[in-house]
């Protein structure tokens, strides 16, 4: 685990560990916000400051406990997330134990006594990924996690989440960061200082969506979208293109970085088009992220920039799904409607 305060997030922390200290902290909570914002890092920081022995409280990054839990070694902390080497979905073998598998599961991990005296906790990244079934497994360790526990489930979709879960637990909501806590956050990781405004605006309060334009390509992608949008390239050369486009992209394999790459040129497809409908419905562009990109589609019916969005998510959707990356490259890149066709009055 990461032992950084997280920008912007330290009355929520403060107010979660004076709620432990009170033995008021409900056992199980949903920390929802965007995409980016700095949740799970705020999650891996709460549970630190838990097992800290000062705490609870800020961590003070020294103890034993706090080192054992900076090199992922400490026995009380369950950490449950995607592994895209394997699947893009959390499956119920890690929240239930299966007769005969020998995966770690939350129900084995909680099953056991704090191997510290203190608290047990259970960290789930991108809790959306859950499947069904994982979820309804869920229920039962919810209901009765046992004392001194804590499980925190991290979402940028709560939808997806089950209502039964949901209701099991206390929603905290992250908000956006400002423009000037992003570029503070980017500054701090190294990125260009020429680079540090364009994206942090583009990163929208989520610097963690910022950083990983910064690391993915995200100016070469941007380009490669507003050529899109302005029809002065082919879809399938510019998805070429894209297909070449070298960063830090996760992921053990080929087919996973490419995967990887995939999702986060939709991502940045999806954002400007999302700004493009924010603008037909009178939001200012100076006030969008992508305000510059949003001015090109004047003149496209709303009607049409939301048929765009919606191929666009469901080739999103399917990249988990296990649609090939330049598949989903080439649907993003041919839902986009030609802002200049719509200029001559043609359609798209």
């Amino acid at each position: 685990m990461r032992c950084i305060e997280p920008i912007g997030h330290a009355a929520i922390l403060e107010g979660l560990w004076s709620a432990a200290r009170a033995r008021r902290l409900g056992h199980a909570l949903c920390f929802v916000g965007p995409s980016g914002s700095g949740k799970f890092l705020a999650a891996e920081r709460l549970a630190m400051g838990l097992l800290c022995a000062r705490g609870p409280g800020s961590p003070c990054g020294e103890c034993g406990a706090c080192k054992r839990a900076k090199i992922d070694s400490h026995p009380d902390v369950f950490v449950v997330e995607v592994d895209p080497e394997e699947s893009e979905w959390i499956t119920i073998d890690r929240v239930a134990s299966r007769q005969g598998g020998d995966v770690p599961s939350i129900e084995t991990f909680l099953s056991l006594r704090p191997m510290e005296g203190g608290w047990r906790v259970v960290l789930v990244r991108e809790a959306d990924r859950l499947v069904e079934q994982a979820q309804n497994a869920l229920l039962k360790t919810l209901e009765e996690p046992g004392e001194s526990t804590l499980l925190v489930l991290e979402t940028a979709r709560p939808d997806r989440l089950l209502p039964t879960i949901h209701s099991r637990c206390v929603r905290v909501p992250f908000a956006s960061l400002g423009c000037a806590e992003v570029e503070r956050v980017l500054a701090q990781n190294g990125v260009p200082p020429k680079e540090i405004a364009q994206l942090a605006r583009w990163g929208a309060g989520a610097p963690g969506f910022a950083l990983a334009l910064a690391a993915r390509g995200g100016r070469e992608m941007r380009a490669q979208i507003e050529a899109a949008i302005d029809g002065t390239s082919e879809p399938f050369a510019i998805a070429a293109e894209v297909a070449e486009l070298e960063g830090d992209f996760p992921g053990k394999t080929a087919a996973a970085r490419g995967r990887s790459r995939a999702r986060t040129f939709q991502d940045l497809a999806i954002a400007v088009l999302t700004d493009a409908i924010r603008h037909a419905n009178g939001i200012a562009p100076e006030s969008l992220a992508h305000g510059d990109l949003a001015l090109r589609f004047a003149g496209v019916p709303e009607s049409v920039l939301l048929s765009s969005l919606e191929r666009i998510l469901q080739a999103r959707q399917d990249v988990e799904h296990n649609l090939s990356p330049d598949a989903a490259i080439d649907r993003a890149l041919l839902a986009f409607p030609k802002a200049r066709k719509h200029r001559v009055g043609t359609n798209s």
